[in-house]
């Protein structure tokens, strides 16, 4: 009998222990997955942000180009609303327009033919990849 409550208080200790680490456990990957770095916006800024580097200072207005932009392209809407709006957070206090209107304009592509289509709608420009499907585009001629 004594040695079965010995077992029993034993097990007891260690299924405890058992609980509060994972308990430990989720609580810390929770806190991680809150954590300001890794929310949606905050990605999308960190996405951005080489492209600004590229942009001379007292560029006021960017131009903002694409899928939807592109003839016949097959999109999300919501997921290009969406990314337009983080896309006009994260360079705020600069504005941004959709078109291709301004000097320097961000593109968002994920289907490929968006070169041609810029091909045929700008009369020159250089264009640097940023990654995630962000490019910056800087029109060398009006």
């Amino acid at each position: 009998m004594r040695n079965l409550r010995l077992i029993a208080i034993i097990g007891l200790v260690v299924f405890s222990l058992f609980v509060a680490i994972n308990n430990g456990i989720a609580a810390r990957m929770r806190q991680e997955q809150d954590s300001p770095s890794t929310d949606s916006v905050s990605k999308w800024e960190q996405r951005i942000e080489p492209a600004l580097d590229r942009v001379p200072e007292n560029t006021n207005i960017l131009g903002y180009a694409a899928d939807w932009d592109l003839p016949n392209a097959d999109y999300n809407l919501i997921d290009q609303e969406t990314e337009y709006t983080l896309t006009q957070y994260a360079l705020a206090p600069r504005a941004l327009q959709p078109g291709l209107d301004h000097e320097w304009i961000i593109g968002n592509f994920t289907r490929p033919g968006f070169e041609d289509w810029l091909d045929n709608n700008l009369a020159a420009y250089e264009i640097r990849e940023i990654g995630f499907g962000i490019y910056l585009i800087h029109r060398t001629s009006q």
